[in-house]
């Protein structure tokens, strides 16, 4: 990983922004039939908690299923 990465806001406010986010867009995939997923849930985890930036998740869900 690149040191130069900026990583993401770990404040209260930042981490209750992210979670309100994670959770419409759980909600909206729920309307679409979305049933549990424990590595993408994790994932949503570690983003929320600030551990990684949204293009780690966006690269680490791509790479999950690119070897599909």
């Amino acid at each position: 990983m690149n040191i130069q990465t900026r990583r993401p806001d770990r404040s209260p406010e930042a981490i209750a922004k992210r979670k309100k986010a994670a959770d419409q867009a759980r909600a909206a995939n729920i309307r679409q039939g979305y049933t549990n997923d424990p590595i993408l849930e994790a994932a949503n985890a570690r983003y929320v908690a600030g551990e990684i930036t949204s293009d780690e998740f966006i690269e680490q869900m791509k790479a999950r299923f690119k070897h599909a």
